[in-house]
């Protein structure tokens, strides 16, 4: 098998320089590993995720909690989430996308300065604050939503601050603040420390790595929503899945950073279609493509 050095690659990469995605058959990059929700794919446990936690959350039944590995798509659901419940008129979302270590009032305040309220330095003016504006937004029939990515690293004291404010009710007995918590799943395993907060999660779902035929879906989705014509010939051709399958073991993410290197390689060798044969060509010589790519992924 050829490999090439970490240098001979970063040179290889520096030749794919704004790359014209046109030829291609696309708009925009149909593979980025930013978590961006216009391109999130509904697999079979995401739609179930979103059915539970969007019902939970609109039913005003206070926590739910999503636990993933690492790239399974955690943090383009958070993105999802946020996006879709801040526009409507009913709710106002704040997202935390990673929290701050243990302290519980720096949890507050930061939750607090998401939706545009004064910081405090003291844990019971913070919740005062959150108070305040539970008043105002309850009067204009708005239910406040926190978003917590990376919730697996929070501590048992900000899980007790975070129970306060599901404690907290509008005027007319309800949950005042919905949650979302989004996690690695060492996140079920720290709520077993906080029986209190774990009492309130209403619902739990988990985000599995992709079947084959996940896979296929979500590279169809992507080239779609980045806006190839269906009717062309594919780009990536059947019997190329497999080997993308295998390479990836079904993470989402993990498939986003072979398949964007993947067109590169076919825009760099004026290519037309991803085969099999394509994707093991590039495995066996460019198998440094993922360390060059870890530092930029999201979950």
């Amino acid at each position: 098998m050829v490999t090439t050095t970490s240098e001979e690659l970063v040179f290889e990469l520096s030749q794919y320089h704004q790359p014209n995605w046109e030829r291609l058959g696309v708009v925009v990059p149909p593979f980025s590993i930013e978590a961006d929700p216009r391109f999130m794919y509904l697999s079979t446990e995401t739609k179930r995720a979103l059915s539970k936690v969007s019902y939970m959350v609109e039913a005003g039944q206070g926590a739910s909690i999503v636990v993933g590995e690492v790239g399974t798509g955690k943090t383009t659901l958070a993105s999802w989430f946020h996006s879709r419940y801040d526009r409507r008129p009913d709710f106002v979302a704040a997202k935390v996308d990673e929290p701050p270590k243990r302290s519980g009032l720096l949890l507050l305040r930061r939750i607090a300065a998401e939706f545009g309220l004064r910081t405090r330095r003291a844990t019971e003016d913070q919740l005062n604050e959150f108070r305040a504006y539970l008043v105002h937004q309850s009067a204009e029939g708005v239910l406040p939503l926190i978003i917590i990515d990376e919730a697996h690293e929070l501590g048992v004291e900000q899980f007790v601050e975070l129970r306060r404010l599901l404690n907290f009710r509008d005027p007319r007995g309800g949950k005042a603040y919905q949650l979302i918590l989004l996690g690695r799943p060492e996140l079920d395993i720290n709520l077993r420390e906080v029986p209190d907060f774990n009492d309130r999660v209403a619902t739990r779902s988990s985000l599995d790595p992709l079947t084959p035929e996940d896979t296929r879906a979500l590279i169809e989705y992507r080239l779609m929503a980045a806006g190839r014509d269906g009717r062309q010939s594919p780009l990536f051709a059947d019997d190329a899945v497999l080997p993308i399958w295998q390479e990836t073991r079904g993470y989402p993410r993990s498939i986003c950073l072979l398949c964007l290197h993947l067109c590169l390689e076919l825009v760099h060798q004026n290519a037309t279609q991803v085969d099999e044969r394509f994707v093991k060509r590039f495995l066996d010589r460019q198998h440094g493509y993922r360390r060059l790519g870890s530092n930029s992924e999201n979950e």
